[in-house]
């Protein structure tokens, strides 16, 4: 250490020693001449101020005892009945002007209620609360004056209250009350030259202050004395505190002493100052540093702790303080466990203070769970280095920590999002899968996925080849129906951007090989249905053509007949006519024929009928329909009677019979717009009957309509042919059945048939 600097060092010992020394001496001399002064003026000053309170005392009641004696001489002349209400009002109203403390000067009757008042009669019947009551109740089971406990006004200020009986002939008429406000009494009755000089108040038992006087540009001494204020009594006491005052000049004794005395300090103060000043500039450089180190320890938004070698905390930023709600005088100095320790994490969090003084600390930091001021936890993830001295040694450690609770519940919900994502991917029962545009590699299949394309393991890396996803091939978005073997696959494609940036085709695998067969069973049915009713509406266009044209062809012959009869055979005709007119009876006798066998071959004619379950035809109708139904929107419902029984019959055209009918009920249903539309199928055994009604909620059928049902070609559909009911009825009665159309009492139309149970017609 260079001499310079242990010289600075030596010279504040020296000066401070001398500067001490002579500070001692001028004190001791002092505080002993002040003592003696000051106990001779404390004595004067006490004896003052106990004879101005013990006046102001003696004054104050005085004044109280003279309101009573105007009371009372007031109160036997309102019992004389030589005072009314006006005249009391004119006496209270020039009592109160003269005697500024009173607040209200009131009669009292014996319900409480207020009577008189300075403005006279009071009409508003207002009673007296029980603090304002307590002075009138005392008087009146005393029967002489009596004062009430102070209480607060509306006005918040202090009052008690002065109750004079009215007793006239030994009967109590009443009362007055006269309320004083103690902080108006104070005003008003201390005299000036003593509250110039002493802060006077009146307190209770609990030294609670209720009334003060005193003077705002003084302030109050040490030597004070209080005496009881009775009257009112009640505990309340008169208490007087003289104001400083100065000493005057007592102490010209000493200035000899104490100039000698600052002579001697001049020299110790001037060498001190200037060591004072080096200091002061070093100070002023050091406070500078630790304002910067301090600011950007607050500026930073994690949380530093400076920890010691026995594991006690020595210094925190305002981050750390923020993150666990503890304030840092809360924290600084506390040893292991600390207020910010969970209770079940005290061995984790003290195995990772281990861990910090072996040089343990993992690559990533600790991941701690600490706890807040307020309870609840935080999970941090905290760094540790050690904290080294200019001399090389170790004073302790400088850990900062990061608050990753938030960070930890974001990455606990996107695992939680991405495994629900996951499970229901792996419950479809399609498969789906993720391919890369440019090399066909499957970079994601659920389980589906595996089980339709017959991956092994869909996690595996491979190559998977799927029609239309090769690169630069294709739409963004299409789709493709491939035939393996007896299924059929359908592939929804559609182009995207995968989590590494690149292109890449979502593809959604679907079986429809059931969809496939029910279609082609449907569009099977639909043809059959279709060539039969072609080959119904044939029939009943040829029967009816060869009725119509029947009678044509009649007269055409009989006519041609009749002619060649009439012509005498020595008629002479041209050349050809005779001829001609055979002809035309030979050629209409031939059309006649092929007429009538045209008719013969679509004559009715016993049917050749299987025996079957009518349940069976029903629903396989049923199903059908449903398709319809749904791409319509309409409800369609069976209500079946589950009775056994059997029908000879064509199934497959009561199936045309029964779809025929749902189809009219449905197509109707949506043309008229109905709400909620809905068709019914119900079907019955009853009189060795099997019933089947389609019943539907439409509009129902129009007057005069029902007339034309089954006339051939009549159909109310702009694209219908009118052949369609005719050919269902031919169809019912080709099965000895009965066919009908009737309108619904609930509205709507009901459509029906029946046919003989099988052994009905046998027995």
């Amino acid at each position: 250490m260079p001499p310079s600097h242990s010289r600075i060092r030596r010279i504040p010992h020296r000066l401070w020693l001398g500067a001490s020394l002579a500070l001692i001496a001028l004190l001791l001399a002092l505080c002993s001449l002040s003592y003696l002064v000051y106990r001779d003026w404390r004595d004067e000053q006490q004896d003052n101020l106990i004879q101005e309170v013990l006046w102001l005392e003696q004054s104050l009641r005085m004044h109280l005892e003279a309101h009573q004696e105007w009371g009372d001489a007031l109160a036997r002349d309102i019992a004389a009945g030589k005072v009314d209400s006006r005249r009391f009002a004119q006496l209270a109203a020039f009592y109160l002007r003269e005697n500024p403390e009173l607040v209200t000067l009131e009669r009292i009757g014996m319900d409480r209620q207020v009577e008189w008042d300075p403005h006279g009669l009071r009409r508003d019947e207002r009673q007296l609360g029980l603090p304002e009551y307590d002075a009138v109740w005392r008087a009146g089971r005393l029967l002489r004056n009596s004062y009430g406990a102070p209480y607060q006004g509306q006005d918040g200020k202090y009052r008690f209250d002065l109750a004079i009986p009215i007793v006239h002939d030994g009967r109590l008429l009443g009362g007055l009350r006269l309320s004083y406000q103690l902080d108006a009494l104070l005003y008003h009755q201390v005299p000036w030259w003593i509250a110039s000089k002493n802060y006077i108040s009146i307190i209770d038992l609990g030294g609670k202050t209720l009334a003060q006087k005193f003077d705002a540009a003084e302030q109050p001494g040490n030597i004070s004395h209080q005496t009881s204020f009775d009257p009112p009594g009640y505990g309340l006491y008169l208490r007087a505190v003289s104001y400083r005052s100065g000493l005057g000049l007592t102490l010209p004794v000493l200035t000899v002493v104490i100039a000698l005395l600052l002579l001697t300090l001049l020299y110790a103060v001037w060498r001190i100052r200037r060591h004072m000043r080096e200091r002061l500039l070093a100070e002023q450089r050091l406070a500078k540093e630790v304002s910067l180190r301090q600011a950007i320890e607050d500026s930073m938004k994690s949380g530093l702790v400076a920890i010691g070698l026995e594991g006690e905390i020595v210094r925190v930023n305002r981050a750390f303080c923020d993150m666990l709600g503890f304030a840092p005088e809360e924290l600084v100095g506390s040893h292991p466990p600390h207020p910010f320790w969970p209770a079940d994490q005290h061995g984790v969090l003290a195995d990772a203070m281990d861990a910090v003084r072996d040089n343990r600390q993992p690559e990533q930091g600790f991941e701690l769970t600490l706890m807040r001021k307020r309870g609840d936890t935080l999970v941090v993830r905290l760094f540790a280095t050690p904290l080294m001295e200019e001399e090389g040694g170790q004073r302790g450690w400088i850990a900062s920590m990061f608050d990753i609770t938030e960070r930890q519940r974001q990455r606990k919900e996107m695992d939680a999002a991405h495994s629900r994502f996951l499970t229901v991917l792996n419950g479809l029962a399609a498969g789906v899968c993720v391919v890369d545009e440019g090399s066909a590699q499957l970079l994601y299949a659920n389980p589906g996925f595996a089980e339709l394309w017959q991956v092994g393991d869909a996690d595996a890396p491979c190559c998977v080849l799927l029609p239309g996803l090769k690169a630069g091939e294709g739409e963004d978005i299409g789709q493709e129906f491939i035939v393996t073997g007896e299924r059929c696959l359908l592939i929804r494609r559609r182009r995207i951007e995968w989590v590494n940036g690149e292109a890449a085709w979502l593809a959604i695998l679907s079986d429809v090989t059931a969809d496939r067969r029910r279609e082609e069973r449907e569009q099977a049915q639909q043809e059959r249905f279709q060539n039969t009713a072609r080959l119904i509406a044939m029939g009943e266009m040829a029967s009816t053509l060869a009725h119509e044209l029947n009678q044509p062809l009649t007269a055409i012959h009989t006519y041609a007949a009749g002619v060649s009869r009439r012509l005498p055979e020595e008629l002479a005709l041209p050349a050809g006519v005779r001829d001609a007119i055979h002809a035309i009876a030979e050629q209409s006798r031939r059309a006649a024929q092929i007429v009538s066998s045209i008719r013969a071959f679509v004559k009715k004619h016993e049917p050749q009928l299987e025996r079957v379950d009518p349940a069976r035809v029903v629903q396989r109708a049923l199903g059908l329909a449903e398709p319809l139904a749904a791409k319509n929107a309409v409800g369609l419902q069976l209500a079946a009677d589950r009775s056994p029984c059997r029908v000879d019959m064509d199934p497959v055209l009561i199936e045309q019979v029964l779809l025929n009918l749902m189809k009219n009920a449905i197509e109707a249903l949506v043309e008229a717009g109905t709400p909620r539309p809905g068709v019914e199928l119900h079907t019955c055994v009853e009189n060795g009957q099997w019933r089947v009604e389609v019943v539907d909620n439409g509009p129902g059928l129009a007057a005069g309509m029902q007339d034309n049902l089954f006339t051939p070609f009549y159909s109310t559909k702009p694209e219908g042919m009118g052949i369609g009911l005719n050919i269902c009825r031919s169809i019912v009665e080709f099965h000895r059945g009965e066919f009908g159309a009737v309108s619904s009492q609930e509205g709507g139309c009901v459509f029906w048939f029946s046919l003989p149970l099988a052994g009905v017609e046998e027995s």
